[in-house]
């Protein structure tokens, strides 16, 4: 396979099978040094998805092409100063290929309001491991965005959880908790007033002014990720633990439980709806 593709099998997952999972992986894989130490384990992630205004890349999910892609902008915190990620994400049959570039935060603002690619936007990777200037990610990235007049929809966020192999990056299971999207409505709340964009903390809560919606799943989304062939081990983890590939996307899905494609995204106001949506 070339370089750059990967298969992501998924599967959903309880909390007590998840645990036992990960101590499965320990003889197989480690543990990410960005996983932490607090109660849930994990980082978060919090991605900024784009799309047509009829909805052009959840369509392509929800209906299941087998060849399709979305656009999103990634961030790991809410630090002005800190990098984002332009991603650039295509599935081909079974096969994942991401592209991915480092991008300023005042490249996201740019970007976002329509401007063209902008070199003093594109940082120095420096030290970061996975930082990489892609000058061919950054145009096709405002290539499609403009081809079908993509706009910000909804933030998505999640603690993740990693277990990686050392000499191989595209080998790792990922447990993803906590799954929440918030719709996008402008650049969130200023403390300083530069229009500075303020991508929500951790996705549980974001700043009051936006409303959060949890997405109705049932468990850990738990993510078996590899290059040509899954290593043995990988088949009997599937086996022991009776895991249920299941087919999703955390686009589509959070779109759907939200009706965004209906224009229904409103915070809802019943007692049955706050529970089914994680409210106390």
């Amino acid at each position: 396979m070339a370089r750059g593709g990967r298969y992501e099998l998924k599967y959903v997952i309880d909390e007590e099978r998840a645990v036992a999972v990960a101590d499965y992986l320990r003889p197989h894989l480690r543990p990410s040094v960005h996983n932490g130490k607090g109660p849930i384990p994990g980082h978060p992630v919090i991605s900024l998805y784009l799309d047509s205004p009829d909805f052009f890349f959840f369509r392509q999910a929800y209906f299941g092409l087998k060849n399709r892609m979305k656009l999103r902008i990634r961030f790991y915190n809410e630090y002005w100063k800190h990098p984002a990620f332009l991603e650039i994400k295509r599935r081909v049959s079974d096969v994942i290929v991401k592209d991915r570039a480092m991008i300023s935060r005042e490249g996201v603002m740019h970007l976002l309001n329509g401007g063209w690619p902008n070199p003093s936007h594109w940082p120095e990777p420096g030290p970061m491991i996975h930082g990489k200037r892609r000058l061919d990610v950054y145009y096709k990235f405002w290539h499609f965005a403009n081809m079908i007049k993509a706009k910000p929809m909804i933030y998505i966020s999640y603690l993740r959880e990693i277990h990686e192999m050392p000499d191989d990056d595209e080998m790792r299971v990922t447990f993803d908790r906590q799954v929440s999207v918030t719709p996008y409505d402008g650049p969130g709340m200023l403390e300083d007033g530069l229009g500075r964009l303020v991508a929500p903390k951790r996705g549980i809560p974001p700043p009051p002014d936006r409303p959060v919606y949890y997405l109705p799943l049932d468990g850990v989304v738990l993510e078996l990720k590899y290059e040509d062939r899954a290593p043995w081990w990988m088949y009997d983890m599937v086996r022991i633990f009776n895991l249920e590939r299941r087919y999703m996307c955390k686009y589509a899905a959070c779109i759907d439980g939200v009706e965004m494609q209906w224009g229904k995204y409103h915070l809802p106001e019943n007692e049955l709806a706050l529970q089914m949506y994680g409210y106390d």
